[in-house]
């Protein structure tokens, strides 16, 4: 009989799966986690979150006082923080998946949101306030309900890391360079162990059981065009070059079930330079320097012909980015612009002052700079400064449903005429993050058959979960989607390895 060195074998290095493996070594198991990438490419697509925002539910300040317990007094005397329960969490997700999501797995993801990061926090990572999305009144910094609060120290990176060192800690061995491709099953259909493909060749890695937690398919051409459709294989990616749907295939291949929204994916506004791959910064070693272009319901979106096409203050970016991308891909060439005059240009996000924008002092003139032709840019923003409904102030602290009326597309929400020079147009893109579809879990993580039967020792997390997302998702909900599927997969693996090991220990003594 082969010896078993493992108890737990983990596929993936990214948040859900390094949590997975934290999980399940908490629950006394022998854990390996293997990734195909090299360690400069640790993380998955977690590394690529520059924010690494966390969306959870949380009573007010005495619940995070916990999970960043070195800011001082001084500091949590100038937040104005208001609660978000789980019903808010699980509702802002319904909201935007148009009722699609999962029931049980959207409450579930609600209401162990915040025990996980607790959980988190405790073991050692570390996170801080996101001020970037609070506004200064009255001497405070305030978030308004549905804003993300709190983001890992050093973002994706410092997430990422802090998962490492946890994992070093409490002996767990990751393996890079180590490419996952078969898993093993005995003749009831149960893991056994999984092939990988290291430095020294291919290996037959015994264990009881496996979590999948290797993410999408995003990086795979041919993937996106076949599930995402025609177009998308040009598509550029903001994620991971190595997310390439490795682990999806393989637990198809023994029967697993393929579940949630295939034809999906998060996809945002990003620079219109931004690399092919691995987009999200403009340089790597600078992640302060990211590609997102998040502040378009500030101005309009036209596309290359000059005419608008989507209503830019339907809500915050945090719950419509996700799903714009997918927008920007119908238009032609897949290029939009975002436009805006000298009374909002002070009010973009900092990260704009990394791509050169187009600048005029007439609208004709910007339309010149972007091969638009003149007379339709200039009648596109004519019609929309004459339907702006000036009845209430512009106000960017809330939904204050200045809109316009007689056009369409109309704009819901902060509609100011487009009227005072200069003006500043800057080019956009599609940049694909992850992709929705994924396998059919339970509670447990525990990955169902095509014969609605789980799978004995196969578990999944993260990316790897379907069910979710559907067509958009409340930003900062994936990371913690991460992190709470990971831990309840390591955890029920952990646990059902070890019992398995016992059991065999003590059939064997009788």
């Amino acid at each position: 009989m082969v010896d078993r060195n493992y108890d737990v074998v983990v596929v993936g290095s990214g948040n859900a799966a390094m949590s997975s493996a934290v999980a399940a070594r908490e629950a006394g198991a022998r854990v390996l986690v293997v990734e195909k990438a090299p360690f400069s490419h640790r993380g998955g697509n977690s590394r690529f979150s520059s924010g690494a925002v966390l969306r959870f539910a949380q009573r007010g300040i005495e619940d995070l006082k916990p999970l960043m317990p070195q800011v001082p007094d001084s500091e949590w005397a100038n937040v104005d923080i208001p609660p978000y329960s789980p019903d808010d969490f699980y509702n802002d997700l319904m909201r935007v998946t148009r009722g699609l999501a999962d029931p049980e797995l959207g409450a579930l993801l609600a209401n162990e949101s915040y025990s996980t990061l607790r959980w988190m926090a405790d073991l050692g990572l570390q996170f801080e306030f996101l001020y970037d999305q609070s506004l200064r009144i009255g001497g405070k910094f305030r978030w308004t309900p549905g804003r993300i609060v709190m983001h890992a120290v050093d973002g994706g990176a410092g997430l990422i890391d802090g998962w490492l060192a946890v994992a070093k800690e409490t002996g767990i061995e990751v393996r890079f360079e180590t490419r996952a491709t078969k898993l093993l099953v005995d003749d009831r259909g149960a893991i056994e162990g999984v092939v990988v493909l290291g430095k020294d060749g291919f290996e037959s890695i015994p264990c009881r059981a496996v979590v999948m937690g290797s993410g999408g398919f995003g990086a795979s051409p041919q993937q996106r065009a076949a599930h995402l459709g025609a177009g998308w294989d040009v598509a550029k990616v903001r994620g991971t070059r190595f997310n390439t749907g490795d682990g999806l295939r393989m637990a198809l291949e023994i029967g697993a079930q393929s579940f949630g929204h295939w034809s999906s994916a998060h996809c945002s506004p990003i620079d219109a330079n931004a690399a092919n791959v691995e987009g999200k910064f403009l340089d790597p070693n600078n992640r302060a320097a990211d590609t997102n272009r998040y502040s378009w319901a500030l101005g309009i979106l036209v596309n290359t012909l000059g005419l608008r096409f989507i209503d830019e203050g339907e809500d915050y970016h945090n719950f419509t980015y996700a799903k714009t991308g997918a927008v920007i891909m119908q238009q032609p060439q897949g290029i939009v612009y975002q436009v805006y005059d000298a009374k909002t240009i002070p009010m973009l996000y900092e990260n704009y002052a990394f791509q050169p924008p187009a600048e005029a002092d007439t609208i004709g003139g910007l339309a010149e700079k972007l091969d638009i032709q003149p007379e339709v840019l200039s009648r596109t923003v004519a019609e929309f400064n004459g339907a702006v409904v000036e009845d209430r102030p512009f106000d960017y602290s809330k939904r204050d449903g200045r809109h316009t009326q007689g056009i369409v597309p109309t704009k819901t929400n902060w509609s100011q005429k487009i009227d005072t020079p200069p003006y500043r147009a800057y080019a956009v893109t599609a940049g694909l993050t992850f992709t929705f579809g994924g396998l059919k879990v339970d509670r447990n993580m525990q990955v169902w058959d095509v014969q609605e039967r789980p799978i004995s020792g196969l578990y999944a997390a993260g990316e790897m979960t379907g069910g979710f997302f559907y067509y958009n998702y409340p930003d900062g909900s994936g990371l913690v989607r991460g992190a709470v599927t990971g831990r309840i997969a390591g955890r029920s693996a952990g646990s059902a390895a070890v019992g398995s090991a016992a059991v065999r220990a003590g059939q064997a003594k009788t």
